[in-house]
């Protein structure tokens, strides 16, 4: 694991990355005229300009607060900002977060199917969290992580492949695609038909889950479509696909 860090290091510098991760933190921005706290991941706007990318379109899966999407709208106001939650009650909070805001927000679980799907709602201490997902926890997801709750009985949430979500939006090309989605993301990657983002950070969960979460077949898939790994951390990894 130390040797597949130390050359995603670099080949990212190779690539012109210079600036390491942020840390995941919150900030506050107004929201109804009360000061409201939301979320951002480790993802370093700065590693845009360092690889040569001026961002038209970034997607966002897995909206949480829509800390995320807030951020990358306030940094690139010209650019075109999709953020998508599954879990009904986080995209109601979202709904309400970015009321006002120049950002689109879709409800539904990207996933590999068109139609509806089972969600399992998480929650910290009797509230919706971030753990909900289309997967159950596996016994080593619940020792890591005790504090979550996830309903053993799932719920029905709209799913959508991701090349279908991409031409119902009109989505021809993306700059950065940014996944948080608990398990999901190897099912989103596996959907991506001609639609190749450039940048790809997602959260890497290996064997967390009951279902086809990231492990070697994502690395095989990312390889064969072109990605190359210039970071990885613990739990996130980014990807290029560099110019043809």
């Amino acid at each position: 694991m130390m040797m597949s860090r130390i050359l995603a290091k670099l080949r990212g510098r190779a690539y012109g990355l210079r600036s390491k991760d942020i840390k995941e933190r919150p900030f506050v921005i107004p929201v109804n005229g009360v000061d409201t706290e939301l979320f951002h991941s480790a993802f370093n706007t700065n590693w845009f300009s360092e690889l040569g990318i001026t961002p038209n379109t970034i997607v966002d899966l897995g909206a949480f607060d829509g800390g995320d999407p807030y951020r990358f709208k306030d940094t690139f106001p010209n650019a075109r900002v999709v953020t998508v939650e599954a879990d009904p009650s986080r995209y109601s909070i979202v709904q309400e977060n970015l009321s006002g805001q120049d950002i689109e927000i879709v409800h539904c679980a990207a996933c590999a199917i068109d139609g509806d799907i089972d969600w399992y709602p998480a929650t910290i201490d009797g509230e919706a969290n971030a753990q909900g997902s289309i997967f159950q926890h596996s016994d080593a997801y619940k020792s890591k992580f005790p504090m979550v709750k996830q309903a053993q009985n799932p719920s029905k949430v709209p799913g959508k492949r991701f090349d279908t979500m991409a031409l119902e939006l009109g989505i021809d090309s993306i700059d950065l695609l940014h996944m948080d989605i608990e398990g999901a993301e190897h099912n989103v990657l596996m959907t991506l038909g001609d639609h190749l983002p450039t940048l790809i950070y997602l959260e890497w969960r290996e064997g967390l889950f009951h279902g086809k979460a990231c492990g070697p077949e994502t690395e095989a898939l990312l390889h064969e479509k072109g990605y190359k790994l210039i970071l990885r951390k613990t739990a996130d990894r980014l990807y290029y696909r560099p110019p043809a």
